[in-house]
């Protein structure tokens, strides 16, 4: 069976090449497994790229060139329910946009192909949308971002940047992961549709996948001072999301849902509503360590459920060289009972104030010491948790996240 497919994969690239078509593989799978925070691990389904691969989540993400003319090969090898491939946002016909009864469903072992021009720049998703609340819940979902042919752009005539960051925001609720949900009764005659599910109650509240200590060191927004930052974030969850950034990084709306917005917006917070896509340009005039949050509001009651903190390193001088230069970090982070910060040689000697605050904004640490290169702190017993370190010295103030275990 893998002798066949690799010769099938083969001659459709022979065949693709002489009209300028590039082929992606995405494989379907009913078998996957994702590590939460917590350590407990629970059953998801998903998109991977290699037969043996786990599904990640998000799946991969499938980035093209404007008017790239795309072959998207999707083999489903689920042993349960079909499923499909919406391309949500892009501009596709009907044929290829993988709405089931309206374009085509693919079963197991079978392959389904989209075809399509990638169309103008812009951040997009991808999703089953084969009894979608519970196959998008479980983790079948990923990233399209279509860039121009200058891609130092954010589109043709756009905006310049330096470096760039993808963000997806999304939730999982593990009672819907349990095989009684996941492994659904599924009816091809249309006859009744109707699945019971549970309310939804998330538990976990994810950035790219990861939430709390995982997105340490894995998900942050990174850059340097004098350069341009491109920030696509886009939501795949059930709940709202609400983005501020620290001002520092002058942020500013510049598109959304694959389009150019007439008047930019400058603003430090955003509010992403499921199934949206922004852009966001970041323009840090200085170097800065800090944070941003994101909020999770239940579209029920209004309310914040849960709230993420992103690392925000803006380090060095866009087109200058400073090898003398360290970052302003924490190591180990996540820590335990101890925790040593490391700042930069500019700091070396300056009078500092260094405290710790806790997720309801209480100060539990407090010191007052001359810096050194590298700074102990003792953390005695402190609860495990999401704290703030703030490091206010005579250059300027400085913030970093910090988890106990």
């Amino acid at each position: 069976m893998m002798t066949r497919l690799i010769y099938t994969i083969l001659a459709l690239s022979i065949g693709f090449a002489s009209i300028g078509q590039t082929i992606h593989q995405l494989i379907g799978r009913n078998t996957g497994s994702k590590l939460l925070f917590d350590g407990n691990t629970i059953r998801t389904f998903g998109f991977a790229q290699a037969f043996g691969e786990n599904p990640p989540i998000p799946g991969p993400t499938l980035t093209f060139t404007e008017n790239d003319s795309i072959s998207l090969d999707f083999w489903n090898i689920s042993q349960g329910a079909p499923h499909t491939i919406h391309l949500h946002g892009l501009d596709v016909n009907q044929a290829n946009d993988g709405v089931p009864h309206l374009s085509f469903e693919v079963h197991h072992n079978e392959h389904g192909y989209y075809r399509f021009r990638a169309p103008h720049p812009g951040t997009y998703l991808y999703h089953c949308h084969v009894v979608s609340s519970i196959h998008v819940q479980a983790g079948m979902y990923g990233l399209i971002v279509v860039k121009p042919a200058d891609t130092s752009m954010t589109w043709t005539d756009g905006y310049e940047y330096q470096s760039d960051v993808n963000l997806m925001f999304s939730e999982m609720d593990t009672i819907w992961h349990h095989d009684s949900v996941l492994l659904h009764d599924y009816d091809t005659s249309m006859s009744h549709h109707m699945i019971p599910i549970p309310i939804y109650t998330p538990q976990h509240f994810l950035i790219n996948g990861l939430s709390e200590q995982q997105l340490v060191d894995k998900v942050e927004i990174h850059g340097q001072a004098n350069s341009s930052i491109y920030v696509r974030m886009a939501n795949i969850g059930y709940l709202a999301n609400r983005i501020t950034f620290p001002a520092a990084v002058n942020a500013k709306i510049i598109d959304s849902d694959g389009r150019p917005l007439p008047t930019p917006e400058v603003s430090d917070v955003l509010e992403i509503y499921p199934g949206e896509r922004y852009g966001v340009l970041l323009d840090p005039g200085q170097e800065y360590i800090g944070t941003a949050s994101v909020e999770f509001i239940n579209l029920n009651t209004g309310q914040v459920d849960n709230q993420q903190v992103l690392d925000v390193n803006i380090e060095g001088f866009y087109g200058v060289e400073d090898p003398n230069r360290k970052p302003l970090r924490l190591v180990p982070n996540p820590a335990n009972t101890e925790v040593q910060i490391y700042v930069s040689p500019k700091l070396i000697g300056e009078q500092s104030t260094i405290e710790l605050m806790n997720i309801s904004g209480s100060i539990v640490i407090s010191h007052n010491r001359r810096l050194v290169e590298a700074n102990s702190v003792n953390l005695g017993q402190l609860p495990a948790g999401v704290y703030t370190l703030l490091l206010n010295t005579e250059s300027g103030a400085f913030s970093q996240r910090l988890i106990i275990l």
